[in-house]
């Protein structure tokens, strides 16, 4: 079986059994463990029908699915953004995750306050999340300086057995003179280039992708309630999709 048949049948079923935002479902619910219905198999006179192909690898996305999800809702989220994030923080609650976020902020902040501070919190149960680049967006030339401190920070806790996430800026509502020259195909030069230069120890998360044309906010770049539930239930859905990826690799 191919991974890319393996990753529509997980990302088809991922949709179907977990929070999908655009039915305004709980954001929360990606943190707790799903049941995964178990796949009919048809009998006919007292015997069994052989499995295809196609359900044998249903049922093995399946469990392996429900365990990656009651895996996660053990692990803990270690947060770190700007006033998006803090916007976020808001909107879903603290719940177990460590935050790390101030309003306005960019590199320079992340890397002598926002990663300092919750850094001793890393570990192998730590699932690291990272929400920058809005703030510095308008200067390309600086994804080469996140890229760079991002990566090598990864590295390190990768080797403490945490996993690291980087998710896409996410795009303006609309373009706005309170936040001038930040536009959405600036945001996607930026997103490119960061998912360009990203190691392997750094799981990129598109989020933008789906948000665009879907977000609601009253300044342009800073969003409503509902928008931010639904950015957190994404990135929830874009690690147990990543760490499903993972496992199905490994059996495959």
């Amino acid at each position: 079986m191919s991974k890319k048949y393996l990753r529509c049948i997980a990302v088809g079923l991922l949709f179907t059994l977990c929070a999908i935002p655009s039915l305004k479902s709980n954001a929360e619910e990606m943190t707790h463990p799903v049941e995964v219905p178990v796949q009919q198999v048809p009998v006919q006179d007292g015997s069994v029908q052989a499995l295809t192909e196609e359900q044998q690898a249903e049922l093995l996305v399946q469990e392996q699915l429900a365990q990656v999800t009651a895996e996660q809702a053990t692990r803990q989220l270690v947060i770190i953004g700007d006033s998006r994030t803090v916007g976020m923080k808001s909107a879903v609650g603290k719940n177990n995750n460590i935050w790390s976020a101030k309003v306005g902020m960019g590199l320079a902040w992340m890397k002598n306050v926002g990663v300092p501070s919750v850094e001793a919190n890393i570990n192998e149960n730590t699932d690291v999340v990272i929400l920058m680049g809005v703030n510095d967006v308008r200067s390309l030339s600086y994804t080469d300086k996140y890229v760079s401190y991002i990566n090598q920070k990864a590295d390190t806790w990768t080797a403490l057995g945490a996993s690291v996430y980087y998710v896409s800026v996410n795009p303006m509502a609309f373009e706005t003179k309170s936040y001038p020259g930040i536009t959405n195909s600036l945001i996607e030069s930026w997103n490119t280039k960061m998912q360009e230069g990203l190691n392997e120890n750094v799981h990129y998360i598109d989020t933008y992708s789906t948000m665009l044309g879907n977000v609601s906010s009253r300044d342009g770049i800073h969003y409503n309630k509902s928008t931010y539930k639904t950015i957190y239930t994404l990135i929830n859905q874009g690690i147990i999709i990543d760490k499903l990826e993972q496992k199905m690799a490994n059996l495959c």
